[in-house]
């Protein structure tokens, strides 16, 4: 993780070392009655993964914070296999400056592989 890039969101306090990631990977969401949404990972951990979300999406209108999620995790070398785990939604933050500005970090936790 570049300097930038670790100072640009101290009030997260993240207590775990994230890893910025060199190959396009995104998570794959399905909920009940909405169409699947696929969102572009911003990090990772040992325990966790953060992903961006448009601060005008819809979808943020259907998650919060202690939701349970069962997501599907893509790479780009095996774009056709997948992995599902299921997570909790540990923080959803604005990001007000930088590259990532009028979006939101949303945290997750994995709960089971």
């Amino acid at each position: 993780m570049t300097e930038e890039a670790s100072t640009e969101n101290l009030a997260e306090k993240r207590a775990e070392a994230r890893e910025t990631l060199e190959k396009m990977q995104s998570l794959e969401l399905k909920l009940p009655n909405l169409p699947i949404y696929v969102f572009r990972v911003k990090d990772k951990s040992p325990n966790g993964v953060c992903f961006l979300v448009k601060a005008d999406s819809d979808i943020l209108n259907h998650i919060q914070e202690g939701q349970i999620l069962h997501m599907r995790y893509h790479t780009e070398d095996t774009p056709k296999l997948s992995e599902g785990f299921t997570s909790e939604i540990k923080h959803i933050t604005k990001m007000d400056n930088g590259p990532y500005k009028d979006h939101q970090l949303v945290g997750l936790m994995i709960l089971e592989r």
